[in-house]
C-alpha cells in the first residue's frame, strides 16, 4: 500500500486534491490506494501458502487422490495469479489516470481536473474486482467439498483394508499408515482451501463496503448542495418581496 501512496503520481494527485479543498475525491482515491495494497498482500500470502501445499500433496500415496488434489491445487493457484495480474493492471491503470488527471488540472483548471477524477471510476473499479472476488470464493467452496468426498472415499478404502488384513497382517498395516497420512494431508488441504475461499470473499466484502461508501458520501454531498441552493432560492426571494419592502 505504501509504495503505490508514495509513487510519484499518486503523490502529486494526493497534492493537487488537498490543496484545492477536493476532501471526498482524496479519499475515494486514498481508499482505492489502500484496497490495492490489501489485494496485493493477501494475494500473494495466499499464493505462497498453496505453493507450499503443493509440496504436501506431492506425497499423497494414493495416485487418484493425488491427481485429484494436484487440478484442485491448479485451479486455485490460478485463481490467485489471476488476482495478482489484475492488481499489476489495475496499479498500472490508476498510476497513468493520476498523471493525465494532475495534467488535465494544470492545463484546463479546477473543474476539468475534477471531471478528470470522477472518471478514474473508481467505484465501478471496486465493483468489478467484488464479482470477481465473489465468484472466486464460491468456485472454492465448491471445492471443498470435493475434498470432503475425497476425505469419504479415503475412510471408505481403510475399512476394506481392515478387512483385507485379516489374511494379510503386515501389508495391510502398511497401506494403512499411508492411507492415515493421506487423510491427514487431505484434511490441511481442505482447511486451506476453506481459508483461501473465506480470503477472496474477504476481499469481496471489503470492495463492496468501499464502493458503497463511496457512493453514499457522493449522495450525501449532491443533497448538501440541493440543500443550499434551494436556501440561496428562499434568501433571493425574501429579499425581492415586493410586500416586504413596503
Amino acid at each position: 500500500m505504501d509504495e503505490l501512496r508514495e509513487h510519484p503520481q499518486i503523490a502529486e494527485l494526493m497534492d493537487a486534491l488537498e490543496k484545492n479543498d477536493m476532501h471526498k475525491e482524496k479519499e475515494n482515491v486514498e481508499s482505492l490506494v489502500e484496497y490495492i495494497g490489501d489485494m496485493e498482500k493477501t494475494l500473494t500470502e495466499m499464493l505462497k501458502e498453496m505453493q507450499d501445499m503443493r509440496k504436501e500433496i506431492n506425497l499423497i500415496h494414493n495416485n487418484s487422490l493425488r491427481a485429484k488434489c494436484q487440478n484442485l491445487v491448479e485451479k486455485t493457484e490460478g485463481k490467485i495469479k489471476q488476482g495478482l495480474a489484475i492488481v499489476i493492471k489495475i496499479k498500472d491503470n490508476f498510476i497513468q489516470s493520476a498523471k493525465n488527471a494532475v495534467k488535465t488540472f494544470k492545463d484546463k483548471g479546477k473543474e476539468a481536473f475534477l471531471n478528470a477524477v470522477k472518471a478514474m471510476k473508481i467505484p465501478e473499479t471496486l465493483d468489478k474486482l467484488a464479482d470477481l472476488f465473489g465468484k472466486f470464493s464460491r468456485d472454492i467452496e465448491q471445492d471443498v467439498e470435493k475434498v470432503k468426498s475425497m476425505q469419504a472415499e479415503l475412510s471408505s478404502a481403510k475399512g476394506h483394508l481392515r478387512n483385507f488384513g485379516r489374511l494379510f497382517i503386515g501389508k495391510s498395516a502398511k497401506e494403512a499408515e499411508k492411507t492415515n497420512t493421506d487423510k491427514g494431508i487431505l484434511m490441511r488441504f481442505g482447511k486451506l482451501l476453506d481459508k483461501m475461499g473465506k480470503g477472496f470473499n474477504s476481499l469481496s466484502q471489503k470492495a463492496v463496503d468501499k464502493a458503497d461508501k463511496i457512493r453514499i458520501s457522493h449522495v450525501k454531498e449532491s443533497v448538501r448542495k440541493e440543500l443550499n441552493a434551494l436556501k440561496e432560492i428562499k434568501i433571493g426571494n425574501v429579499k425581492s418581496d415586493p410586500a416586504r419592502e413596503r
